[in-house]
């Protein structure tokens, strides 16, 4: 039996509640680090309430025979980083265990095509990693991999590392560094804007970068910890609390963010960033935490080759596609209204 597409509505959220929890089932089976609490209906129910009621989210449901199949559904982000772009996030997805994967083209066709009636070409997608099935369907609507998404579990047993680097002195900063983290505040985006990252900056955003890092410094709720070579300040790595949403199905309880990393480049390649994350893993294992979050572009050579090694194991991938704003053009001259959320029609052509 064939499934119908139709406009997700209030009156399927219990249903994909239902689905959303069996799906995180299965993904624990891949990775146990993911949060438990999304097996149970209760918490499944509140995650996709939250994707659904953001200001701007609209859905596509798959139904069989009266039931729900799958859904999807997604979000417009206006901002000046993104621009206008449609995300879909780790609860914005699931499917009946007895459905084959190839249904997500479909829904994604009928959600995107209302993205790209808004002026939407940027679109997203955050998967879990552990899904091979998904993240491929994914790729095979040309989405391609930009971020990382790992966990550190401080549990397990780190081998003995070479010794800190002669001279070497780590240390909590207090607010009296401002200065110093005010001057790393250009370290991160300016290693970014490199290749083969080619990651955006915006130029006004350059005075209010500095001013927040040296907040950073007095913040009791951030621990900010900086290496000094011989005195010199070389390094920085900084920690807080992770504050997983409602929607959050990645988070694990008692996790901790990695939030800020960085060596500067005359210095990189001496052990300081091993160093930092030495003592900064171990630091958050004495204060009681379980977990350790951190993300990096896979495009940063540097980042992904250095996090892998250090015990962090990607669990979510975010994907993204561009598509040719000239489209607007083609599709202005169609005859017609634009077709409504639902099943796709058959392409006029198979040419692109």
């Amino acid at each position: 039996m064939t499934a119908d597409l139709v406009p997700f509505t209030s009156a399927l959220l219990a249903e994909a509640a239902g689905l959303l929890a069996r799906r995180q089932r299965r993904d624990r089976q891949r990775h146990a680090a993911l949060p438990e609490r999304f097996a149970g209906e209760t918490a499944a129910l509140a995650a996709v309430e939250a994707v659904w009621r953001q200001r701007h989210s609209a859905g596509v449901a798959a139904v069989q025979g009266g039931r729900l199949a799958a859904y999807l559904i997604g979000e417009q982000v206006i901002d000046p980083v993104w621009g206008r772009s449609g995300w879909v996030r780790p609860a914005g997805w699931a499917a009946a265990a007895d459905q084959p994967i190839e249904i997500l083209r479909d829904l994604y066709a009928a959600l995107g095509a209302e993205w790209v009636a808004a002026g939407c070409f940027f679109h997203f997608a955050v998967v879990h990693s552990g899904d091979a099935g998904l993240v491929d369907r994914w790729f095979s609507l040309s989405f391609g991999l930009e971020q990382v998404y790992g966990l550190c579990d401080l549990s397990r047993d780190r081998p003995l590392v070479e010794s800190d680097p002669p001279g070497l002195e780590i240390r909590r900063a207090a607010g009296e560094d401002a200065p110093f983290l005010a001057g790393f505040s250009d370290l991160i985006w300016r290693h970014q804007v490199r290749e083969p990252v080619w990651g955006l900056q915006l130029p006004e955003e350059e005075a209010a970068v500095g001013e927040s890092w040296s907040r950073l410094a007095g913040d009791p709720t951030r621990t900010i910890w900086l290496a000094f070579l011989d005195g010199e300040p070389v390094g920085f790595q900084g920690y807080w609390p992770a504050e997983p949403a409602a929607d959050d199905l990645l988070l694990p309880d008692r996790c901790l963010s990695l939030g800020i990393a960085g060596t500067v480049p005359a210095r990189r390649g001496q052990g300081i960033g091993r160093a930092l994350t030495t003592h900064g893993l171990s630091h958050a294992r004495a204060a009681g935490y379980a977990w350790v979050e951190a993300d990096w572009r896979s495009t940063n050579l540097t980042a992904s080759r250095f996090w892998p090694r250090r015990g962090f194991e990607p669990v979510a991938y975010r994907l993204v596609r561009r598509v040719d704003p000239r489209i607007a053009w083609g599709q202005r001259r169609e005859e017609g209204p634009r077709r409504p959320v639902g099943r796709p029609s058959a392409s006029r052509s198979t040419t692109d």
